[in-house]
């Protein structure tokens, strides 16, 4: 989007809700969608509802110019809309600086969040907590602290803040770090709202990820590592109960706590609500774990759904909820004792991303961002019968843009008959009678899933690639999330093979139902993507075109670079060493000399979680095989990219590469 335009469509500071909008343009007058308009977007997130119920704060992050050879990143601040939709939203409080995380205060007196707006004296280079009053104005900073504040949440009286903010070891990032200097700490401070004092109330030995106060605000449930290495952050996580008066260890829970895990105390003080670990694998299942005997219950045990971003109802009797069934979701309330699921949201939402809703105590009132293929996310509100209202119109510029038609897609694996999900994106006036170009785009983690809903992170192109004639397909294979536990750990311990057959036995489906060309298939993925697109290409020579990022290409000595070794442990169950090991046989590197596939590679330099390393290998091996390749490395980013600019460059590169191999401009009979 040209800037100019841009600027005069977002300078007022006020958007129109979607009632209130000018004129649709015809279909006949829409365009294809380019990846400008994806970096263009304004973007929400981070909505609160205010104690009393009539305001609704939320973040609202905006492209900002773009800035040739600078670092291109959006500007955030603070909005804030009545929570009956009776008004347009406005622009709130605002600085230079990014705001985020906004919080009221029990009474709805003042509202926190984090910023950075101070100046260098006032440690501005670091997020610091600020408090306004409840109309916005009197923005005064309360925490000078030298470490690096990563959340906070109110005391349950309102008198304090209680914030996780890491050690400061006054040591320069371009010193020599020896391997045994140890990572600084994450601990738990509590400030009072005056600002004058500042105490540390957890354990000074603990590393502290996240936290929860007890309703009756004497004691804190904590998740806590002994130390701030990744491996233990991790599989070292432990729950425990913290005395904040004594800053000590009250009791200490068994149980295995999930990566992201939540902290979330029960208004009524009997449970504790986290994710659990029970089974070999990277998945998990949310439970409640009694405050009294420690016992653990299991919430949707044995259904086929992933939950997430939970939080418990003012009574106790239910925990809110994002449901991942398949490829959607749904926000839901799950009732604690029967678990009897209430689905919530209007349908099309796309909701699986923390802080999305939020729900308030005495209305039943639930303000929730929703999505579509078509629509990026706005706010809308749900109440207790279910009626919906739409509260903001972030992006009016969409409706000058054609989306390609999403479609659900099942198949069988041929080696065991699991049924696989996944969708795909058709083409721009899509025939039926024609044979198109496809690409596969496999995700990251492999413990995480593809979701229909509006696509614009920069390793999701479905729509970019739609609009440029080809299908996008966007399989969940073995290991996604969405079809319950024992789904999600299916390729534990066999990476690289039944999730390859599930991908392969998707393209085949494509193939045989008249809509992928077999002579013009493309594949790509980004981390575990791009290590089951690079290991694809090492198996069939069926791809023509391959665009890999962030990959793991020899699983030895990924082991020994990476920020995340124990990733091996848990997906493969051995230490990769031994020179016949699976590690050593799952590694692309083992296979590139079988490469037939012209394949672009790229990676951030700071990447230290697929280090550079890995696509220096494997660029180096392809290329020896005499198969054309690209390399590119992109300065300053690490394991996903924050500059927009790079991300522009990047998915320029992936149409060029695939169009040059793929042909998309005319579809076969």
């Amino acid at each position: 989007m040209p800037s100019g335009l841009k600027r005069a469509m977002f300078s007022s500071g006020i958007v129109l809700l979607a009632c209130s909008l000018a004129t649709a343009t015809s279909a006949s007058q829409r365009r294809g969608s380019t990846p400008l308009d994806f970096l263009t977007i304004r973007k929400a997130s981070s909505p609160r509802i205010s104690p009393d119920g009539e305001t609704v704060v939320f973040v609202l992050e905006e492209p900002g110019p773009q800035k040739v050879g600078q670092p291109w990143r959006g500007d955030q601040d603070l909005w804030r809309v009545p929570a009956d939709g009776s008004a347009p939203p406005q622009r709130w409080i605002s600085s230079p600086q990014r705001d985020w995380s906004p919080r009221w205060s029990p009474d709805g007196d003042l509202l926190a969040f984090l910023s950075k707006r101070g100046t260098a004296e006032s440690n501005g280079s670091t997020p610091q907590i600020y408090l306004s009053d409840s109309s916005g104005a009197g923005v005064r900073q309360l925490t000078r602290v030298g470490g690096e504040i990563s959340a906070f949440r109110w005391a349950p009286d309102g008198r304090s803040l209680t914030f996780l903010a890491s050690d400061d070891l006054n040591h320069s990032d371009s010193a020599p770090r020896p391997s045994n200097r140890p990572l600084p700490l994450t601990k738990l401070y509590q400030v009072t709202v005056s600002g004058e004092e500042v105490k540390l109330i957890s354990p000074s030995e603990l590393n502290v990820i996240d936290f929860d106060w007890s309703p009756d605000g004497t004691r804190i449930a904590a998740l806590t590592s002994p130390t701030a290495k990744v491996p233990d952050l991790v599989s070292a996580r432990q729950l425990v109960i913290i005395d904040p008066s004594l800053a000590e260890v009250e009791r200490r829970f068994p149980n295995r706590i999930g990566w992201d895990s939540p902290v979330l105390w029960s208004p009524d003080g009997q449970y504790i609500h986290v994710d659990v670990w029970r089974s070999p694998g990277d998945a998990w299942s949310p439970a409640f774990i009694s405050t009294t005997d420690g016992h653990t219950q299991v919430v949707l045990d044995g259904v086929r759904a992933t939950i997430g971003d939970t939080r418990w109802s003012a009574d106790s009797r239910f925990l809110f909820g994002q449901l991942l069934e398949g490829n959607q979701t749904s926000l839901v309330r799950i009732e604690r004792e029967t678990g009897a699921i209430q689905r919530l949201a209007p349908s099309g939402a796309k909701l699986f991303e923390k802080g999305t809703y939020t729900a308030h105590d005495s209305s039943g009132r639930v303000v929730l961002l929703k999505a579509s293929a078509s629509t990026p996310p706005d706010l809308w509100f749900v109440d207790s019968g279910q009626a919906s209202k739409q509260l903001t119109r972030l992006n009016p510029q969409i409706d000058q843009i054609r989306f390609g038609e999403v479609r659900e897609l099942r198949w069988s694996n041929p080696d065991d008959g699991q049924t696989v999900h996944g969708f795909f994106v058709l083409p721009l006036d899509y025939q039926s009678n024609r044979r198109y170009p496809m690409v596969t785009i496999l995700h990251g983690g492999p413990t995480s899933a593809w979701q229909i809903g509006w696509s614009d992170g920069f390793t999701d192109w479905g729509q970019v690639l739609a609009a440029n004639g080809y299908i996008a397909f966007f399989p969940n294979v073995r290991g996604s999330l969405g079809a319950g536990v024992d789904y999600a750990n299916a390729n534990t311990g066999d990476l690289g093979g039944i999730d390859y057959v599930d991908a392969i036995s998707g393209v085949d489906a494509m193939v045989s139902q008249g809509f992928a060309d077999p002579k013009r298939l493309g594949i790509g993925g980004y981390s575990y993507g791009g290590y089951l697109s690079s290991w694809s290409i090492t198996q069939t020579t069926r791809f023509k075109a391959a665009v890999s990022g962030g990959i793991l290409s020899d699983l030895i000595s990924f082991y020994g670079t990476t920020d995340i070794p124990q990733y091996l442990t848990i997906h493969l169950g051995e230490p990769p060493f031994p020179e016949q090991s699976l590690a050593w046989q799952r590694s692309p590197l083992k296979h590139a000399s079988k490469v037939t596939t012209p394949v672009l590679f790229y990676v951030g330099d700071s990447d230290q979680r697929t280090p550079p390393g890995q696509v220096h290998q494997m660029h180096r091996a392809v290329e020896d095989a005499g198969v054309k390749t690209l390399k590119v490395i992109y300065p300053g980013e690490g394991h996903g990219f924050v500059d927009r600019n790079n991300q522009l460059d990047l998915m320029q590169r992936m149409l060029a590469w695939y169009g040059r191999y793929l042909s998309p401009a005319g579809a076969s009979q």
